[in-house]
């Protein structure tokens, strides 16, 4: 079963957590139910696991230090500021977690006569 204490286990042991360790614990409880609220409004709970969550979390996190992530809750799909251009794609789930959590479509195999 998935837990705080077991998502925290796996932040703790994850490469590139700095952004996580740096939050006061009252704001990693708050990352870790806000990224876990997101991956269950958008996947199965019984398929959402400790990694998909940490990963999430720490996606997240860097979205913010960036300031791309505020705009991406607001729907902005392009931004430009003195010549240099962003476009925004995609959700606000953490690609990695996307092709952890989505099954592989499976190939239908058949024969041709």
């Amino acid at each position: 079963m998935i837990t705080n204490e077991s998502i925290k286990g796996y932040l703790d042991r994850m490469y590139g957590n700095e952004l996580y360790k740096e939050l006061v614990k009252e704001d990693q409880e708050k990352i870790i139910f806000v990224a876990h609220e997101l991956l269950k409004d958008n996947f199965k709970e019984d398929d959402i696991t400790d990694r998909a969550v940490a990963l999430q979390v720490l996606y997240m996190l860097e979205g913010e230090e960036e300031e791309y992530a505020k705009l991406k809750r607001q729907g902005v799909k392009s931004y430009s500021v003195k010549g240099v251009s962003v476009t925004f794609e995609g959700t606000e789930i953490a690609p990695a977690v996307i092709q952890l959590l989505e099954p592989v479509p499976k190939a239908k195999v058949g024969r041709l006569i």
